[in-house]
């Protein structure tokens, strides 16, 4: 045994360097002092690549180790022993295959069930998944469903758990494609997170998944906000203005981005405004908010020249809140338009005290085109239904909703059965006169006035058979409502009108 270094010299050798750790971790706290080797360093490419080949094997083990456990397969039966022949027996098939010789194929048999099974297997009953087979929404379904998504809308497979609860939300592939064009942000955000907003929608504001995927769809970023400190502050806001709970699903699907507005410096400004420029009470600023939402997002600036429009037209200040409160939609209006359904009314007769009279009574004549809407009707006013302009005048100043009635759907097929009823009226008191000839007859539906009664006078059409409903309306000319539909069908030329079935007009109707 060779003979160990002297004591002197094994104290005067130095100790030797801890080896250093084959990587830094970047989250250790930098060390004070000169530099040297424990400060942090940038890793190298190949380190980098072996840490991501170390992630990837991570990843593996825990996806095999959370991964459903499959079926036990069952063991084939051990093969049974042939016994030798004994002279005289039948040799077995095989046997008798060595024998016959090569190129015949040899005849197939049936394996022998295994003990404590039963030789016929029953049938699998249908709609129940086999043993061992996965269920239609297993496992096997979502990778299928998830990579159906992916191939159609480009999706990254960091983002499978985001993705797979969207699609349980009720997205579809166009819709991720908006998602993805628009806002791929929020695939980053954590699985937990969006799981915990999305429950806060639905429990806080009243969502159910069909309205909150038409919320995410219509504004992604709702998702990118805070609920607590972002979200709940706003509704909160909106019930102080009068809105009901049971109407904070209105407002966040009609307006979802009105809650992305500061509550100090922006909300609750424009609230103010509403509520002493247009003398708007509690309730009625609620019912403002929930039929147009949008009202939020005009300034005041905007909001006071649109006030500062109607005012100069001629309406009183609570008016013109009246009329904010019954078409909200008038704040977004741009000045020129308004100014031009004004001319219009000025040019067919009307003074200014009688246009804001129906501007005040009726604010949606602002939402009317000027070629296609109010021209039309008004032609057909006075060529039609009145004996003078004068007459056509007084009648919208009287119904200035008669701007928003179809043509086509109201107007045009109540006046001619109008006159088709009067029509046969005339003749059955004609026949039933003494005299022949007596009676005069009415003019034909296709006039240009209205049709005449037996005594000869005019029959005006009055206005509110085109306020009621067509039922009303066959009720106070003694008709049927299949005798007004057949009506119907024969002066569109046997097709059924547009809107036949629905009997109220839209009132944006082009």
């Amino acid at each position: 045994m060779l003979p160990g270094p002297p004591a002197a010299v094994a104290a005067a050798a130095p100790a030797a360097p801890p080896r250093p750790s084959q990587f830094v971790m970047m989250d250790r706290p930098r060390p004070s002092g000169l530099p040297g080797g424990g400060q942090l360093r940038i890793p190298t490419p190949q380190e980098l690549e072996q840490m991501r080949r170390l992630r990837n094997q991570h990843q593996q083990q825990q996806q095999r180790r959370f991964a459903p456990p499959l079926p036990p397969q069952r063991r084939p039966p051990p093969p049974q022993r042939q016994q030798p022949a004994q002279p005289g027996e039948q040799q077995p098939q095989d046997e008798q295959q060595r024998q016959q010789g090569p190129g015949i194929p040899p005849p197939q048999r049936q394996q022998a069930a295994p003990p404590g099974f039963g030789a016929r297997q029953l049938p699998a009953r249908p709609g129940l998944p086999q043993r061992g087979a996965r269920p239609p929404g297993g496992r096997g379904s979502k990778e299928d469903v998830f990579q159906a998504l992916a191939d159609a809308c480009d999706l990254e497979d960091a983002w499978r758990p985001q993705v797979l609860l969207l699609h349980d939300l009720g997205l579809r592939s166009a819709d991720f494609q908006r998602l993805v064009d628009s806002r791929p942000e929020i695939f980053q955000m954590g699985i937990v997170t969006m799981r915990r907003k999305l429950k806060f929608f639905q429990d806080t504001i009243g969502l159910n998944n069909a309205e909150l995927t038409k919320v995410i769809v219509k504004f992604p970023r709702i998702l990118e906000y805070k609920s607590e400190r972002t979200i709940r502050p706003r509704l909160e806001f909106l019930r102080r203005c009068g809105v009901g709970q049971e109407d904070l699903a209105k407002v966040f699907m009609r307006a979802p981005m009105a809650l992305e507005l500061r509550v100090k410096d922006t909300l609750e400004p424009r609230a103010g405004f509403l509520r002493d420029v247009l003398s708007l009470s509690s309730g009625a600023l609620g019912k403002l908010i929930v039929r147009h939402p949008q009202v939020l997002t005009c300034t005041e600036d905007m909001m006071q020249q649109r006030v500062d429009f109607l005012v100069q037209q001629g309406l009183s200040q609570p008016e013109v809140g009246r009329a904010v409160l019954a078409h909200p939609q008038v704040l977004h209006y741009k000045i020129d338009s308004m100014q031009e359904r004004i001319e219009f009314l000025l040019s067919i007769g009307l003074d200014r005290q009688q246009v804001a009279s129906c501007v005040a009574r009726f604010p949606q004549l602002f939402s009317l085109n000027v070629e296609a809407n109010l021209g039309p009707k008004w032609r057909y006013l006075v060529d039609f239904l009145r004996a003078s302009p004068e007459e056509s005048v007084a009648t919208l100043c009287s119904y200035p909703a008669y701007f928003s009635l179809s043509l086509t759907n109201r107007v045009v097929p109540r006046h001619r059965f109008f006159l088709h009823m009067q029509a046969q009226n005339s003749s059955k008191q004609g026949s039933g006169s003494s005299k022949p000839g007596g009676g005069s007859g009415s003019k034909s539906s296709g006039s240009s006035k209205a049709g005449t009664g037996s005594s000869g006078s005019e029959a005006i059409f009055p206005t509110n058979l085109l306020k009621c409903s067509d039922t009303q309306f066959c009720a106070q000319l003694g008709a049927t409502q299949a005798e007004y539909d057949c009506f119907r069908q024969q002066l569109f030329g046997g097709a059924a009108p547009p809107g036949s079935n629905n009997d109220s007009d839209s009132e944006d109707e082009l």
